[in-house]
C-alpha cells in the first residue's frame, strides 16, 4: 500500500500554490425560488448538467493517467503512451476528446504533437479526488481490497 500512496504522492502535481476554489458558500446562484423545496431552478439544472459533462472526463482511467502525466509540463504523444502503458491510438483518441473539451493544449514542435493541462483548477480537482481515494483505500481495509484489484487488473 505505501507503493501506491507513495507513487501518487511523488508525482502529484503541487496543487498547494493554485487558488482554492472551495468557499463557505454555494458559488451557484440558485436563481428564482420554484415555490417548491424538492424543484430545482432551470439555471441550476443546467449548471449540474454541464458539471456532470465536466465530470464526466474524469470517468475514465486512461485520461486520469494522461492527466497526471501532462499535468507538469509538455508531454509527446509517445511518452504518453509510455507513461500510461496504453496503445498510441487509445491515448490519441483520449488526448483529442480532453484537447476538444478545452482541457488540454497542444501544440506541435517538429514531428511531435506536445500536450499539457490547459485548466489547473481541473488538476486541483483531479488530484483532491485522487487523494481522497489514496486516503479512503489506506483507512478502510474492505475499500483497499476492492481497488487494489482494480488497480492491478489494469
Amino acid at each position: 500500500m505505501e507503493t501506491l500512496v507513495r507513487s501518487f504522492l511523488d508525482t502529484a502535481p503541487d496543487v498547494s500554490d493554485m487558488p482554492e476554489v472551495v468557499t463557505d458558500t454555494c458559488p451557484v446562484s440558485l436563481g428564482k425560488k420554484t415555490g417548491r423545496p424538492d424543484t430545482l431552478s432551470p439555471e441550476l439544472a443546467r449548471v449540474f448538467n454541464a458539471v456532470a459533462r465536466y465530470f464526466s472526463l474524469l470517468s475514465d482511467p486512461t485520461r486520469l493517467k494522461i492527466l497526471h502525466f501532462a499535468c507538469r509540463e509538455p508531454r509527446s504523444v509517445s511518452e504518453i503512451v509510455q507513461a500510461t502503458q496504453a496503445t498510441q491510438t487509445n491515448v490519441s483518441r483520449h488526448l483529442a476528446l480532453l484537447h476538444q473539451a478545452g482541457l488540454m493544449h497542444r501544440q506541435r514542435d517538429g514531428k511531435h504533437v506536445l500536450y499539457w493541462t490547459r485548466d489547473p483548477e481541473f488538476v486541483k480537482t483531479c488530484c483532491h479526488a485522487c487523494a481522497h481515494m489514496v486516503h479512503r483505500i489506506e483507512s478502510d481495509g474492505t475499500l483497499q481490497e476492492n481497488w487494489l484489484e482494480r488497480l492491478t487488473a489494469d
